[in-house]
């Protein structure tokens, strides 16, 4: 899976934002407010990776068990998918 093009993250005033760019500005109205940690996946999510990496990601970087982690990273992609932020 990746992010879709037409996507930027910014950071303003210590808060993470997904926000459209280019033709993605007339059809995609508002941004996406991001926590640290989901923040750290789209950064991930801008090469392809599949979901067991993204798991090993967030375990490595972040003090967090395998279960936590993979049902949390399930719980963030669907809201991803729903935003149609990316791609299979």
């Amino acid at each position: 899976m990746k992010a879709r093009d037409g996507f930027t993250l910014r950071e303003v005033l210590d808060e993470y934002m997904i926000m459209p760019v280019g033709d993605n500005i007339s059809t995609y109205t508002g941004t996406v407010v991001l926590n640290e940690v989901s923040a750290f996946v789209w950064k991930k999510l801008q090469q392809p990776v599949t979901f067991e990496e993204l798991v090993e990601s967030i375990i490595a970087e972040y003090a967090v068990d395998a279960d936590t982690a993979s049902e949390d990273l399930k719980n963030l992609l669907e809201q991803f998918r729903a935003y149609e932020l990316i791609e299979e």
